[in-house]
């Protein structure tokens, strides 16, 4: 009982984690189809976010998930000023959009080793102790991560369900070309995607690099793995991306106590690929059509 307490436990922060890391890529291709290669870029700079509001500006701890949010949306905005708005609804702009964000993800991060450094840090948004339960502990900083990601997933749900700015972008996602007919102002509704996922990115970066360093490209490999797990729930579906990120998270973690740490991933890698041989368009997917 103790095992399958730890394992679940472990599947369950790691769940998490990998819902946070996605969630904001999903919420970017479901609304405006836009593959965002900069995501780890995002997650990256909000967790510097939090590291200057903190460390360098004294603000205390749980500020830092502040600095997360603005360092998110200021990577939000300026993707939008600098590339999707002289692209979107354009000929080729789901590639061009790729090429472009990929080239915006290398230029933060060198900007980021060049005024900042290459050497990592510790996350400040960080709190120490742990809660006994049955004989084991679990970290404050578990609980800590595990409820930071469930409050953001879920007010980002209600955002896109229950508000006028919701409904503008599921419109959006829909149809662009009608939704603008109906008096939706594309450019509008698509800044405010990109500044809502920027702060949701921004949140991810705090949380994740809240059990690793903060480093320069400390978003690459959440990057990695919010690709597998937006392509395994289906690609703009963020409870396909929620329901991808536990399951893929259980298996891998089912699978390191089982054999070793180092099968987790290929043993991830390969529930992938059966998934997506039974539903290539992915657990919640639906086919991709083009967009006008």
């Amino acid at each position: 009982m103790i095992v399958l307490r730890d394992i679940l436990l472990s599947a369950l922060t790691l769940g998490a984690l990998y819902a946070a890391s996605s969630v904001a890529l999903s919420l970017i291709w479901g609304s405006i189809g836009m593959l965002n290669l900069a995501h780890g870029a995002y997650l990256a700079v909000g967790a510097y976010g939090s590291l200057i509001l903190v460390n360098w500006l004294g603000f205390p701890w749980w500020a830092g998930i502040i600095g997360g949010v603005v360092g998110g949306m200021l990577m939000g905005l300026a993707t939008h000023f600098l590339l999707v708005r002289w692209v979107f609804a354009k000929p080729n702009f789901e590639i061009n959009i790729i090429i472009l964000t990929m080239a915006l993800s290398t230029i933060v991060i060198d900007l980021i080793n060049n005024l900042i450094g290459p050497t990592s840090a510790r996350q400040p948004f960080n709190i120490d102790g742990r809660i006994d339960i049955g004989g084991s502990g679990i970290a404050y900083q578990t609980l800590l991560i595990i409820g930071g990601c469930a409050i953001m997933i879920f007010g980002l749900q209600l955002v896109i369900r229950k508000t006028k700015l919701g409904r503008a972008i599921r419109a959006v996602s829909q149809e662009p070309t009608a939704a603008r007919l109906n008096g939706i102002p594309l450019q509008v509704v698509v800044l405010k995607v990109m500044l809502l996922a920027g702060a949701v990115a921004g949140v991810s970066g705090v949380l994740l690099t809240a059990f690793t360093t903060v480093y320069p490209t400390v978003g690459l490999d959440p990057l990695l793995k919010a690709l597998i797990i937006c392509v395994v729930g289906g690609l703009g579906s963020i409870p396909g991306a929620l329901s991808a990120a536990f399951l893929l998270a259980f298996v891998e973690v089912l699978v390191q106590y089982g054999f070793g740490t180092k099968w987790g991933f290929p043993a991830l890698l390969i529930a992938v690929v059966i998934v997506l041989i039974v539903r290539p368009d992915g657990l919640f997917g639906q086919r991709v059509q083009a967009r006008n």
